[in-house]
């Protein structure tokens, strides 16, 4: 008996350690600027949902070997970090808007992953036409010359614009006054097979973003559609896991360097989002969030879940906004019939009336 208590002791007291050095990393992630060493940075991709299950099991140990003081501290800690990090933020409650809505355009922008297309390209377009979007945002928009006709051919409201087909597109109703594809670092990886680090490279086709300047009734206004590095490791060993872990936290912080140091340069105001593949505990949003506004959570206290797994759930696709532009309203699309493996969202902005003569890099 004195050994199943021991044992029950041991495995009660680890999972707590555990439980709190996770949480202390995905403070660190969240909320500084000090993680640079991967392991810590991994903290922030681990879902709170299973830190919060391990507590609730770690406290009801800690009364079951009837520590009860130390279950009570431990269960007020535990509160205190999933108030920190969970996806919550205090900013709705200062959620601002205009006295005067004539000195603003209203623009609804809409971010999708569609999962390059697997539930038919004619039911997204309905969507998008249905929809009615000023402009969208796609993410895993894989497109053959004869897709991209499709779309501009069933969508006439909007320019198409893509990254030759990869990865991302912009449509917008609004004049496209400059659109660009800009390099990243890293290489093409595959959506939907495995993935072989050393054979990324090999394929000689990197990775991008896309950056168009439209103009809304006079303004121009900076829209970017941006999807960080995912993918599956070349097989399922433990081994190749964490290697290929490592290396798109990597990755993804390389290109987040890249996209950062791009926005930096733009004048006006700016729009942009897509599926970043992390959820809001990591380093990337937290290193974003000095940049620009998470426009969810500027009028909603908790984020909402965008990704559709069977459990648990996870937020991963995003907006964001400048400042100078006010979110009127966010949400996040529960669409029926299914069309991807994601939630659509969707926001509409006040843009502030100024022309800012924007000049392309």
């Amino acid at each position: 008996m004195k050994i199943l208590k021991y044992i029950i002791s041991f495995v009660t007291f680890l999972l707590a350690f555990i439980a709190i050095v996770v949480s202390l990393g995905s403070a660190l992630c969240k909320y500084t600027d000090l993680t640079e060493n991967t392991l810590i940075q991994a903290c922030g991709y681990l879902s709170f949902f299973w830190v919060i299950v391990s507590s609730v099991i770690v406290v009801l140990l800690f009364l079951v070997l009837r520590k009860f003081r130390i279950a009570l501290a431990y269960f007020a800690l535990m509160v205190l970090f999933t108030f920190l990090l969970n996806d919550f933020s205090l900013k709705f409650i200062h959620h601002r808007m205009p006295e005067k809505n004539e000195d603003y355009d209203s623009l609804k922008v809409g971010a999708f992953n569609i999962k390059y297309y697997a539930y038919g390209i004619e039911n997204i377009s309905k969507f998008i036409k249905e929809s009615d979007f000023d402009v969208m945002l796609l993410s895993e928009s894989v497109l053959t010359p004869e897709k991209l006709e499709y779309l501009k051919s069933s969508l006439p409201a909007y320019t198409v614009l893509t990254d030759n087909g990869h990865d991302l597109s912009i449509l917008s109703k609004y004049p496209v006054l400059n659109y660009k594809i800009v390099e990243l670092p890293t290489y093409i990886a595959s959506l939907s097979s495995s993935n072989d680090i050393e054979k990324l490279k090999a394929n000689g086709i990197h990775r991008s973003f896309v950056h168009a300047v439209i103009n809304v009734n006079g303004t121009d206004v900076n829209v970017l559609s941006l999807r960080l590095i995912a993918g599956r490791p070349k097989d399922k060993s433990l081994g190749e896991s964490i290697r290929w872990g490592k290396y798109l936290v990597n990755a993804q912080a390389e290109e987040l360097s890249v996209f950062i140091s791009y926005i930096q340069t733009l004048k006006g105001p700016l729009i942009f989002g897509g599926d970043l593949n992390v959820q809001p505990n990591t380093k990337i949003i937290h290193r974003i969030n000095n940049y620009a506004v998470d426009t969810y959570l500027d009028e909603h206290p908790m984020g909402l879940y965008t990704f559709k797994v069977s459990f648990p759930t996870m937020r991963i696709d995003y907006l964001f906004h400048s400042k100078d532009i006010i979110s009127k309203k966010s949400e996040v699309l529960k669409v029926v019939p299914v069309l991807s493996d994601h939630f659509p969202i969707k926001a509409e902005f006040l843009i502030p009336r100024k022309n800012t003569g924007y000049l392309s890099r």
